[in-house]
């Protein structure tokens, strides 16, 4: 569904699916986030697991065709593949922790991040940590990414941030979609 700024799919993975997913993120996990990919600009407290895709392509083969179909029909970006080495982020945000505006950007000049995926996997109740976009001089709340197995799409040079957590415990994947570099 497209809400001018961002596509979101509702229901993308099930209780069931997440499950699956947290047992393989634990299982497959192994540090946390190096410096060199830590916010440089914006405040970020949360923890973050890279994850290479080859862990969970299985469980995730829907969600990649939606965003391949996605840019195909709204976007048309030049992209890469998916591959096994790949990386997605396992984001954890618990109780006052939160990520300021910025945007996604890749660091080599030889290719750029054109979208973000955020999927919810929370699998308990979180309040706080709403997802908010800024494509214009108004915030807008990206109110369906707070039920679990819902999926936002959008583009990675629109300011976002996540609201500190108030309660519980957020957790989402993010999955960066890269091309060559804009030109």
């Amino acid at each position: 569904m497209n809400i001018s700024s961002y596509y979101y799919w509702d229901k993308m993975l099930s209780t069931e699916e997440i499950k699956k997913i947290h047992f393989l993120l634990n299982k497959h996990k192994k540090e946390k986030e190096a410096l060199n990919l830590k916010a440089k600009v914006a405040k970020k407290t949360s923890t973050v697991y890279p994850i290479k895709i080859k862990f969970l392509k299985e469980n995730l083969k829907e969600i990649f065709f939606n965003i391949i179909e996605a840019n195909r029909d709204h976007y048309g970006y030049d992209i890469f593949n998916f591959t096994d080495e790949h990386e997605l982020h396992y984001n954890i945000y618990k109780k006052g922790e939160e990520y300021e505006w910025h945007i996604d950007a890749e660091v080599s000049k030889a290719s750029d991040i054109k979208l973000t995926v955020l999927i919810n996997i929370s699998d308990n109740f979180f309040s706080g940590g709403e997802f908010n976009l800024l494509k214009s001089n108004k915030p807008t709340l990206v109110s369906q990414l707070s039920e679990p197995g819902s999926m936002v799409l959008f583009n990675s040079f629109f300011l976002h941030k996540v609201n500190p957590v108030k309660k519980g415990t957020r957790k989402t994947l993010t999955i960066f979609v890269k091309g060559p570099a804009f030109k």
